[in-house]
């Protein structure tokens, strides 16, 4: 079984899934944040046999709660009510600066394989 990784946008949802021994990830796809998007995410938990979901929480450098956690938490609770499977958080503060540094820009799915493989190498 494998683990869906998350990283959360307003406009943009990128996904990660592992593979079946959850010590790699691998970037997904990136989903619109609409109407459909807890439809397609059940379609992946469904298809990739996925049993936990990983959601990078934006904490600032201090560690410390910001804006966007509340936006992140709010809606991981949303998620938890229309998706039937375990959800965990993965502090995601560098994600998007690894992505940048690897010359990635603006891809949801790299930053969510990204933070997915942080919580497996944790694991």
């Amino acid at each position: 079984m494998k683990i869906l990784g998350i990283d959360y946008g307003l406009k943009w949802i990128g996904t990660a899934v592992s593979d079946d021994e959850r010590k790699m990830a691998f970037p997904y796809e990136t989903l619109e944040n609409n109407s459909k998007l807890f439809s397609r995410l059940n379609d992946i938990v469904k298809k990739e046999e996925i049993y936990k979901i990983v959601i990078g929480l934006p904490l600032n450098k201090k560690m410390k709660p910001t804006n966007q956690t509340t936006e992140v938490e709010n809606w991981a609770e949303r998620l938890i009510k229309n998706v039937e499977v375990p959800i965990d958080f993965e502090n995601e503060i560098f994600t998007s600066k690894a992505a940048a540094r690897y010359g990635i820009k603006n891809n949801h799915s790299a930053a969510a394989a990204i933070l997915l493989q942080s919580y497996l190498d944790r694991k």
